[in-house]
Order: C-alpha cells, then structure tokens, then sequence
C-alpha cells in the first residue's frame, strides 16, 4: 500500500513538473466552406413529386380513392409501406 501512494506520488511530481506545449489542449479546427450546390435539392425535390405522382396514380388505379394526408406528406413512401404490409 505505501509502495503504490508513494509510486502514485512519483508520478504525479513528474507530470506536474514536465514541459508542455503553451498550445497543449487547444484544437484549431479550420472553417468550413461549403461546396453543394442547388442541384441537390432539385433532384430531392422532382424525386420527391415524382414518387408522390406514382403513388397517386398507383392508388387510384387500384382502390379507386386519393392518397391521404400522411401519404401525401411522405412523398408516398407511407403508402408503399402500407400497400407492403397488406400483401402479406
């Protein structure tokens, strides 16, 4: 027990005297410059109408009825889970 205090002691002298760097810790991240462009969210955009068209049409042509408010704001995406889940 006193072989491991005065081990701990030992080494907490030679941190706490050891040279260190006036910049130690510190972490100089540099800016970042965003390089997208617009036609990313263009193609989001007519992916997103276009899956919703195909849902609708889908739909209708199937049930005879409109996509419903959850369906519509999910570009369709709802619809083609639950049109999954009812096949089975």
């Amino acid at each position: 027990m006193a072989r491991s205090r005065l081990l701990a002691f030992a080494l907490a002298t030679a941190l706490a005297f050891a040279p260190a760097q006036s910049n130690a810790g510190i972490i100089v991240v540099p800016p970042v410059v965003a390089q997208g462009s617009s036609g990313t969210g263009v193609f989001g955009l007519v992916g997103c109408v276009v899956s919703l068209m195909i849902a609708a049409t889908d739909k209708g042509n199937k049930y005879k009825q409109e996509l419903t408010t959850d369906e519509a704001l999910t570009c369709g995406l709802l619809y083609w889970i639950r049109e999954a889940s009812r096949n089975r």
